[in-house]
């Protein structure tokens, strides 16, 4: 089960939020609800959840605040937002703080309920990779007296080292991948490799090259901002880094079989 801290200061959505939602049927333990922030931090001394629902204005400490300040003591924790503040300034925020969601007010359960279920299927994926990674390494110990000769060839690093050379590039294009002007070469600068053997060595590793997996990155996060009327479709372009709106919706129709404002209306 998924555990999950409400932060609202609200009564009358607080209590909404916990009573409108069938928990259990979204594989959700509800820890709590609470006033602000600072009861939050408090909370984490106790328990940490995996999952946080907060709203923006709060007193004594913003949900954006509350948010950073979780992401230095536990950048685990994912969050969604809860807001009546309909501001595109205060999705841009949320989207550099790596916000799983972000969902206006008025509340409507069964809305919640959708955003929910996919944070659910994001933390389960994450497990499961955490999990089969750690049983890797345990793989790897346990055959470690198997592996001299491969060791001695250099297989056995050679390929850790490329897999953690491409988690670095990844790493590098998410927190990058706003930049108008970035580049293969700004990425293969990030690693310290050729801009050729990066991209056969992202390829080798992902299977698609650094620009389709820059451009799959973009039309993902702009799909996730359509979904909010209040933010222009030129200002979801000019966000995620394409100059000019012909181009981005080329991109995205090539990505999604429609365009921005056909993917947008399935919504409203």
């Amino acid at each position: 089960m998924i555990k999950l801290l409400i932060a609202e200061d609200v009564k009358i959505v607080r209590e909404t939020l916990i009573h409108a939602i069938n928990w259990h049927a979204l594989g959700i333990t509800l820890l709590g609800a609470v006033e602000n922030g600072e009861e939050v931090l408090a909370w984490l001394e106790r328990e940490e959840p995996d999952l946080l629902l907060t709203d923006i204005g709060m007193p004594k400490m913003s949900g954006l605040e509350l948010i950073e300040a979780l992401k230095v003591r536990n950048p685990d924790i994912r969050c969604i937002i809860l807001s009546g503040l309909n501001e595109f300034d205060h999705a841009r925020q949320a989207i550099k703080l790596q916000v799983l969601d972000y969902v206006l007010k008025p509340i409507d359960p069964s809305e919640i309920e959708k955003v929910l279920s996919n944070a659910v299927e994001v933390l389960r994926k994450e497990r499961e990779e955490r999990l089969a990674l750690t049983l890797a390494e345990q793989t790897a110990k346990d055959q470690l007296p198997n592996l001299s000769e491969a060791l001695l060839r250099g297989e056995w690093t050679g390929s850790l080292k490329k897999k953690k050379l491409v988690e670095q590039a990844i790493q590098y294009v998410k927190e990058s991948y706003m930049r108008k002007e970035l580049a293969l070469s700004d990425v293969a600068s990030s690693v310290g490799l050729s801009d050729k053997y990066v991209n056969l060595l992202f390829k080798e590793v992902t299977g698609m090259t650094i620009n389709h997996w820059i451009i799959r990155l973009r039309m993902q996060e702009a799909a996730r901002l359509l979904k909010d009327p209040a933010i222009k479709i030129y200002e979801i372009c000019d966000w995620i880094g394409y100059a000019d709106q012909d181009h981005f919706r080329e991109s995205f129709k090539k990505q999604y079989g429609l365009t921005p404002s056909e993917y947008r209306n399935k919504f409203l």
